[in-house]
């Protein structure tokens, strides 16, 4: 099986939305050739720290698939099922990770606890979502 990846640097905003604020079929379309916007601004994380994004794709004998992972540090909830993720890099604009169809992307928190001198407790968000294009670049 051959494998490929490629890391996203300088990602400067990450953003939640739900899934039925994206285009039905949004993977589909973007291989086909449609351009892909979101036209919800969805909910912004704040960042503690440097968020940073990579993708895998492998090839096989069934075809080949992507796997996206975000991992960034945040003081903010956010939620573990039910949405889908996008993300700002500072010199190519937004990505989208996750679809209005299933599978859903999975959340992974880690939660550390502050230092005495009063620092707060920061959490650790893993996002992996797996698909035919795991990263979709959006147009808006």
């Amino acid at each position: 099986m051959q494998q490929d990846s490629y890391n996203m640097p300088g990602i400067v905003e990450v953003r939640y939305l739900q899934p039925e604020d994206v285009t039905p079929n949004i993977i589909s379309s973007y291989l086909a050739g449609i351009p892909a916007a979101v036209f919800v601004e969805g909910t912004c994380v704040s960042l503690n720290g440097e968020a940073s994004c990579q993708a895998v794709e492998e090839h096989s004998n069934n075809g080949r698939v992507e796997k996206a992972t975000l991992t960034f540090m945040t003081v903010d909830d956010v939620p573990r099922t039910g949405v889908v993720w996008m993300v700002r890099q500072a010199s190519s604009g937004w990505w989208l990770i996750g679809a209005r169809e299933r599978p859903a992307p999975v959340v992974k928190i880690t939660t550390s606890a502050g230092q005495p001198g009063g620092d707060r407790a920061v959490k650790t968000v893993e996002v992996t979502y797996q698909a035919y294009k795991a990263m979709i670049p959006l147009d808006n």
